[in-house]
């Protein structure tokens, strides 16, 4: 389950840094290292998301995600 959840979350990340770089005008090394700056970005900001709603729904909800 925890390697499924995983590998949604770098597609979401891989997905959403080719969208946002779909439309630039750089040079292809540019845009990779834009991608990889993004990607790393992105999947940080889910996977600290994630962790904070299940840090506040174990402390202050007693819900069980998993």
């Amino acid at each position: 389950m925890a390697i499924i959840a995983l590998l949604v979350i770098l597609a979401i990340a891989a997905i959403t840094a080719w969208l946002l770089l779909r439309g630039k005008t750089q040079e292809m090394p540019v845009k990779v290292m834009m991608f990889v700056g993004y990607f790393w970005l992105i999947t940080f900001l889910q996977l600290l998301t994630f962790g904070l709603v299940y840090f506040i729904s174990n402390r202050f909800f007693d819900i069980q995600l998993v």
